[in-house]
């Protein structure tokens, strides 16, 4: 069984990632709710109650786990978290990064506000984590990590098979804290190959989804990146969902899937951050004119909403979302 399909199937209203936006809409800074699990619960719970959405997404990956393993991270005022230089460039300093527990300083309130937000939704709750080819590129360098994938292949294995340990544990917390389903985001496989991406990223990642995903959990691919050109290799992976950014062809997805998986995307989020009222409604229209034939399609936003969206964007997707 699907379970996060199952889960929302009788649901058909959007499902953007408006996180950010509400917690800045609730006064609290980003600081604040990244850092402080009460808060963020309170967050993830508004937005169910705010909004008619389908489920809740909290997209809080891409930076976490690096941070979790000791890069230097500013989660700013009112602004996403920016990463600072990569904790490694060597290919010989892969065997002796020091994989971090999975409940750290880091993660903690993250997990934290999973458990106390869950019991108090009646939507599902899915988390983000960052795909396994994605944190070693951010841990290495991007330009470093893909030159490593192609001249010490050995090495880079080795490094994978222990971020994906570490991504399975941190996964199984989260889903021991009620959440529904975790999207994992994979967009660094943009620069590589389809051929590489079988062997560098959906290896490890259907040895995640084997480990996590059941009758009771979800495992839903995320990817914002260009990379039309490997669909037909992201479609190989046995997830319950996948969500694409705006640059993906939807049309190919759709008709290439099985219709028990569920589909979602693919707004651009960029569109929300300035005076775009009548882009943002065409827009919205155009998707569920062309998608909503498909049962298995779910409108989203292609990736997060930034804190500081333009006053009214949101409700004016949610108007003609929701005609």
């Amino acid at each position: 069984m699907n379970y996060i399909f199952e889960q929302i199937k009788n649901e058909t209203n959007p499902i953007p990632c408006l996180f950010y936006p509400m917690a800045k809409k609730m006064n609290f800074s980003i600081h604040d709710v990244l850092t402080d699990g009460k808060k963020q619960a309170q967050v993830l719970i508004e937005i169910s109650k705010s909004y008619p959405v389908s489920a809740v997404i909290r997209m809080t990956e891409l930076w976490c786990e690096a941070a979790a393993f000791g890069m230097e991270c500013n989660i700013a005022e009112n602004g996403f978290p920016k990463l600072g230089i990569p904790l490694f460039t060597g290919i010989d300093e892969f065997a002796d990064v020091s994989i971090p527990q999975v409940v750290n300083d880091i993660t903690s309130p993250l997990i934290e506000a999973v458990e106390l937000a869950a019991p108090h939704m009646d939507k599902p709750l899915i988390v983000g984590v960052t795909g396994p080819y994605t944190l070693a590129s951010v841990l290495n360098g991007s330009e470093n990590f893909m030159i490593n994938c192609m001249t010490e292949p050995y090495d880079v294995h080795m490094f994978l098979e222990n971020m994906t340990n570490f991504l399975i544990a941190y996964i199984s917390a989260y889903k021991a804290a009620g959440a529904s389903a975790v999207i994992l985001a994979e967009p660094s496989i943009a620069m590589i190959s389809p051929a590489m991406t079988g062997e560098f990223s959906n290896k490890y990642i259907q040895n995640i989804i084997s480990k996590t995903q059941d009758e009771s959990f979800s495992i839903i691919y995320h990817n914002c990146g260009a990379v039309n050109s490997h669909i037909d290799t992201i479609l190989e992976l046995d997830a319950d969902g996948f969500h694409f950014g705006s640059e993906v062809n939807l049309d190919y997805v759709l008709k290439k899937i099985g219709d028990d998986k569920l589909v979602m995307g693919n707004i651009d989020p960029r569109l929300f951050i300035s005076d775009n009222r009548t882009v943002i409604e065409k827009t919205t229209t155009n998707l569920l004119d062309k998608y909503s034939v498909y049962d298995n399609w779910r409108l989203s936003t292609g990736c997060d909403l930034a804190p500081n969206v333009f006053p009214g964007n949101i409700e004016i997707f949610f108007e003609a979302a929701t005609k």
